[in-house]
């Protein structure tokens, strides 16, 4: 078993409710999440939730330069197993509702490419809602968000979405996960 496998035990052992999820996501979905995100080499890219960074992989093998490349983590281990294996990206330890302030503190107002690995459907929904108001407050004109979910219903809150001017759909199904997850894509019209 790898180091990050056996990490993502220990903290799921610890606060399942925050990893969310009872293995960590597999290649295909990974993918499935970088190719619906379509990030340009010019982009600064946002993934929230990094965990032990399958998502993070994904992104730099699809030609995301680690510069350009910013993790939000609130879990510390996940923050230090991050910044051992991925140097060059820019690690944050923090809470996505406080996403706006973070990226102002490094010099971001706002980001076109926001990619959230969040287990917002096991969250409450107060959290989840600050969580969707702080992801859309931090999204361009012209920014795509790509959230998964294992449920077949939209993950972030409707009435914020609508609220914040986004747009969205469930770009894709991932069978070859487990378990089985949707892709959805909301974007800000420019």
């Amino acid at each position: 078993m790898k180091r990050s496998d056996l990490l993502f035990w220990r903290r799921y052992l610890r606060r399942p409710l925050g990893v969310g999820a009872v293995v960590p996501s597999g290649p295909s979905l990974a993918k499935a999440m970088v190719t619906t995100l379509a990030p340009g080499p010019e982009d600064i890219v946002v993934e929230i939730g990094p965990g032990t960074g399958p998502f993070t992989r994904a992104l730099l093998a699809a030609g995301v330069s680690p510069s350009r490349l910013i993790l939000v983590e609130f879990d510390k281990e996940f923050v230090r197993h991050l910044r051992q294996n991925f140097p060059g990206v820019t690690v944050l330890h923090g809470d996505a509702q406080e996403l706006p302030r973070l990226l102002k503190e490094h010099g971001h107002e706002k980001v076109p490419c926001i990619l959230s690995g969040l287990p917002l459907r096991s969250m409450p929904e107060a959290i989840r809602t600050g969580i969707t108001r702080a992801m859309a407050a931090s999204l361009a004109d012209g920014g795509k968000l790509v959230q998964f979910s294992y449920f077949r219903e939209p993950p972030l809150a409707e009435a914020e979405v609508r609220a914040a001017g986004l747009t969205a759909r469930r770009a894709r199904t991932i069978m070859a996960n487990v378990p089985p997850a949707f892709v959805w894509r909301y974007g800000r019209e420019s």
